[in-house]
C-alpha cells in the first residue's frame, strides 16, 4: 500500500509526546478543572478530612478538566499528598482521574494527573529538575509545570508528575499485575523505621507500613525483606540492585532526604516478572536540602550539615535503614555506589549542568509566577533561591548553588572520591554483526584494573548476567598482560544488550558510566523479524471484515525463504507461545501481515490478543520456541506506526505507515537511502553546548541535524576515527533529530 503522507501540524504534536509533550518541561501546560459543585472546596477539605494516615482519601468530587485545550467531560478529583495538603490552603496538590465516570478517557497514554503545588520550595523548580536528573539513570517520573485555573480563577504553577500507574509499570517493566506497594505507613512517625524494607515476621506489620497498590503481594514483600537482611550476599537474585544503587547515590547527591534516607517513605517498589523488586523514586519537591532531617537528627540540621551530609550515612544501621546498611557493607556494591555517585557528580555538578537547567525552568515559569496569588513564598525569594537561602532554622530552604558547590567540593575531599578509577576504553565486539546463537568475543582495554566484567542480557525486561572477562592470552584477548580483556558469550536470536565493569582494591568504573541504565548493543543477522506495528489504527488499513484493528508486520530480511509455520507471536514475555503462525512460507525481503484483535474465528490471519496502544512488549520466537525478535514499544498515536528503519534491520522510531511495504521514512521526516546501517550513540543527552557522536566502524559520514518540522539546522562531517565532537550551541533548546548518512536516526534533546 502507498504510504499516507500525514499533516506535518500532526506530526508535530503527536511523535515524541512519549518522551516530552505534557511531560515537556521546556514549555507551560494549561490545566482547567470546572467543578460541577459550587462548594467544591468544602467538599473536597471534607474528604480529605475524613481521610487517616497519610493521603489524601480516595473519594472525589465531579468536574470537567480541559488539559491544553482538550475537554474530559466527567473526571473525579481529590486531593492528593500528605503534609503538601492543608484544608486551610487555596493551593493544594490534586489527582485527577479522566476515566472515572467515561472509560477509556486519557491524554496522551495517561488517565491519571497529578498535580504538585510546589510545596515548601521557594525556587519551584526541585521536582522537576530533580526528576529530569533523575531519569538520565533510572526508570523514574518525569515532571513539568502546569498553569492551573479552577473554575475560570488562576490558582499557580503546579508541577504535573508523572503517575507510578499501570501504564508506568507496563512501558518500563512490561507488566502491571505483579506486586505493587507504595512505600509510606499508615501511621507516619517521624523518628520510626518506617516503609524501610526492614522485616518482620508477621504480615500485620506490612499492612500497615506499605500501602498495596496490588490486588495481592504482601507474602512476597515479606520475603524480599527477609532476604535482604538474612541473605543479603544474595540479594541481586530477589532485588534490582543495580537500580537501588542508583537511587541511593542520587537521593544523597542530591540531599533528597524526604525519601528513604530520613524517613523512609515516598517511594514505589515493584516485582518484576524476572522475579526482582525495583525501586522507584517519588516525590522530590524537597530535594536540594528541602528536608532538615537525615534520620538521625532531634533538632533541625543546618546549611554546614546539609552540605557536608555523609554519602554513606546510615551505613550501620542494619536495622534502621536496612537498604542502605546491607548493601553498602558489601564492598562490590560500595564500589559500584560511588561510581555512579561520582557519574552524578560529574554530568550534573561539577560542570554546572544543575543549575543551567534550574536556570532555565525558573525564567520558563518567572511571568507566570508574578501574577500568582496563593504562593507562600515571595517573588523575591522565588528569584533568591536557585543561588542563595531563604528563611532560618526550621524554615531554612537552601539556595541550590549555596549548597551544591560547597558539598561537592566536601565529596571530591572524601578518601574514597579520590581513589583512581579503573579506565575503559576501545569497547568491541567480533563480529560486529554475528550470525544468530554463534558465539560472540567481546573486548575491552582496561587499566588500573584487578576484575573485569561482562554484564548481558537478552531481553529488555531479563537482569543483565554478569560474567568475568580475562587477560591471560585465551579468550582472544591477545596476549597475556597486554590489558585487554576478552570473553566468548552465544549471542541468540534477539539484540545483545551490555556493558562493562571493571574495579581495583578501591574503585570500581562502568562503560557506558550510565550502566545498567544505559548500554551497547550487538545484534545477530536479521531473519524473521517484527518490522512494524499499529496499536492505533484509525484509517491505515481494514482487514477482510472492514474493521481498522491493530497490526503486525513481519518481514524476512534474509537471502532465504522462511516458512514461518510453528513460529509464535506474544505480547507476553513469560508465555512466548501464545499464538502460532499458520503455515507459509515467506520469500525473501517479503512482508506478512497479522491482526491483533483476538478475533480468530475472522477470515484472513488473526491473533488471539490485542495491542495496547498505551505500550507493551511484543514478541517472535521460533518453532522451538526460541526469542528470535521483540520490541518494547511506547504510547502510539492515532495513524502513526512504530517500526524498524532502516526496514528490516534497524531500529524501532515513529514511522509514517506503510501497511505491507518498505517502511521508508520517520514521521514528518523523509528518508530515501538505503545505506549500511551503523551503530550510532550520541552523548551527552540531553545536551547543552557540545554533542559527541560516536559511529561504529569507519566509514566517512555524514550527521545532518533535524527540527521537528523536518527543517534542516546543522551538518557536520564526522571523522573517520568513529568518535566526533560537534558544538551545538546555535541551537535552540528542544527537540531533534540527528540523521547520520540518511540512515540511521537518534533523537536528541538540546537543553
Amino acid at each position: 500500500m502507498k504510504k499516507r503522507l500525514l499533516p506535518l501540524v500532526f506530526c508535530l504534536s503527536t511523535l515524541f509526546s512519549y518522551g516530552q509533550s505534557m511531560f515537556d518541561p521546556s514549555i507551560v501546560h494549561e490545566v482547567e478543572i470546572n467543578f460541577y459543585d459550587a462548594n467544591w472546596d468544602h467538599l473536597l477539605d471534607s474528604l480529605a478530612s475524613e481521610e487517616t494516615g497519610t493521603g489524601s482519601g480516595t473519594g472525589r468530587i465531579l468536574a470537567e478538566v480541559i488539559i491544553n485545550g482538550t475537554a474530559f467531560d466527567s473526571c473525579g478529583v481529590r486531593y492528593k499528598g500528605n503534609s503538601s495538603m492543608d484544608t486551610t490552603s487555596n493551593k493544594n496538590p490534586f489527582n485527577i482521574d479522566l476515566n472515572y465516570v467515561i472509560g477509556g478517557q486519557e491524554y496522551q497514554g495517561k488517565d491519571k494527573i497529578k498535580l504538585a503545588n510546589c510545596f515548601t520550595d521557594p525556587s519551584m523548580v526541585r521536582e522537576a529538575l530533580t526528576y529530569e536528573l533523575a531519569n538520565q539513570y533510572m526508570d523514574c517520573p518525569r515532571g513539568s509545570f502546569t498553569n492551573v485555573h479552577i473554575n475560570g480563577d488562576y490558582i499557580g504553577i503546579y508541577t504535573n508528575t508523572e503517575s507510578i500507574d499501570n501504564e508506568f509499570l507496563d512501558a518500563h517493566y512490561g507488566s502491571s499485575n505483579n506486586p505493587f506497594f507504595k512505600c509510606d505507613p499508615i501511621s507516619f512517625d517521624i523518628y520510626g523505621d518506617n516503609s524501610n524494607l526492614a522485616y518482620h515476621t508477621d504480615t500485620i506489620g506490612y499492612d500497615t507500613l506499605y500501602d498495596m497498590k496490588s490486588d495481592y503481594g504482601t507474602t512476597a514483600l515479606q520475603d524480599l525483606t527477609y532476604q535482604l537482611e538474612f541473605n543479603a550476599a544474595n540479594i541481586d537474585q530477589y532485588l534490582d540492585v543495580d537500580r537501588a544503587l542508583w537511587f541511593l547515590a542520587l537521593s544523597s547527591a542530591l540531599v533528597h532526604n524526604d525519601g528513604y534516607t530520613a524517613f523512609a517513605h515516598n517511594f514505589y517498589v515493584y516485582k518484576q516478572d524476572n522475579g526482582r523488586w525495583s525501586i522507584i523514586l517519588w516525590d522530590v519537591n524537597m530535594a536540594f536540602g528541602g528536608l532538615l532531617w537525615n534520620g538521625t537528627n532531634f533538632l533541625p540540621v543546618g546549611l554546614t550539615e546539609l552540605q557536608e551530609q555523609d554519602p554513606f550515612l546510615h551505613e550501620t544501621a542494619m536495622d534502621f535503614r536496612p537498604l542502605i546498611a546491607r548493601l553498602l557493607s558489601q564492598p562490590e556494591y560500595r564500589r559500584m555506589y560511588v561510581a555512579h555517585y561520582k557519574t552524578i557528580l560529574e554530568e550534573n555538578i561539577a560542570n554546572g549542568h544543575y543549575l543551567d537547567r534550574a536556570e532555565d525552568m525558573s525564567a520558563l515559569i518567572d511571568a507566570d509566577r508574578q501574577i500568582e496569588p496563593y504562593n507562600e513564598f515571595t517573588y523575591q525569594q522565588f528569584q533568591d533561591n536557585l543561588y542563595d537561602d531563604v528563611g532560618s532554622w526550621i524554615n531554612l530552604r537552601p539556595g541550590l548553588q549555596n549548597l551544591m558547590e560547597p558539598r561537592l567540593t566536601y565529596l571530591n575531599g572524601l578518601t574514597e572520591f579520590q581513589f583512581v578509577d579503573p579506565g575503559l576504553f576501545n569497547e568491541a565486539t567480533i563480529p560486529a554483526e554475528p550470525d544468530p546463537f554463534t558465539l560472540v568475543t567481546f573486548n575491552v582495554e582496561a587499566t588500573w584494573s584487578s576484575e573485569v566484567y561482562l554484564g548481558y542480557r537478552h531481553g529488555k525486561y531479563d537482569p543483565f548476567t554478569r560474567i568475568q572477562m580475562f587477560d591471560d592470552g585465551l579468550h582472544n584477548d591477545g596476549a597475556a598482560g597486554d590489558e585487554l580483556y576478552g570473553v566468548e558469550v552465544t549471542i541468540q536470536g534477539t539484540e545483545m544488550e551490555y556493558y562493562f565493569y571493571a574495579e581495583n582494591a578501591n574503585a570500581g568504573r562502568f562503560s557506558p558510566a550510565r550502566a545498567e541504565y544505559e548500554f551497547y548493543t550487538v545484534s545477530p543477522k536479521k531473519g524473521l523479524v517484527i518490522n512494524e506495528i499499529s496499536a492505533a489504527n484509525n484509517s491505515i488499513a481494514s482487514d477482510l471484515n472492514g474493521d481498522f484493528d491493530d497490526w503486525v508486520e513481519l518481514y524476512n530480511a534474509s537471502a532465504d525463504p522462511i516458512a514461518i509455520g510453528g513460529y509464535h507471536l506474544s505480547d507476553e514475555s513469560g508465555n512466548l507461545i501464545k499464538w502460532q503462525l499458520p503455515n507459509f512460507t515467506l520469500q525473501p525481503g517479503a512482508y506478512f501481515i497479522v491482526w491483533c484483535d483476538n478475533q480468530t474465528a475472522q477470515s484472513g490471519v488473526h491473533a488471539n490478543f490485542k495491542l495496547s496502544a498505551n505500550g507493551e512488549g511484543l514478541y517472535l520466537a521460533d518453532d522451538l520456541g526460541f526469542l528470535i525478535d521483540q520490541v518494547a514499544y511506547p504510547v502510539q498515536y492515532s495513524d502513526i506506526t512504530y517500526g524498524r528503519l532502516p526496514n528490516g534491520t534497524g531500529p524501532f522510531n515513529y514511522l509514517l505507515p506503510t501497511f505491507g511495504a518498505q517502511n521508508d521514512a520517520l514521521a514528518g521526516i523523509e528518508t530515501t537511502s538505503n545505506e549500511t546501517f551503523v551503530d550510532v550513540q550520541l552523548y551527552p543527552n540531553p545536551a547543552t553546548e557540545n554533542l559527541i557522536i560516536k559511529v561504529e566502524g569507519t566509514t566517512e559520514k555524514m550527521a545532518v541535524i533535524y527540527d521537528l518540522q523536518g527543517r534542516e539546522v546543522q551538518r557536520n562531517l564526522l571523522n573517520q576515527t568513529g568518535i566526533t565532537e560537534i558544538n551545538i550551541g546555535n541551537l535552540s533548546k528542544g527537540t531533534y533529530i540527528v540523521k547520520i548518512g540518511n540512515e540511521h536516526s537518534k533523537k536528541l534533546i538540546v537543553q
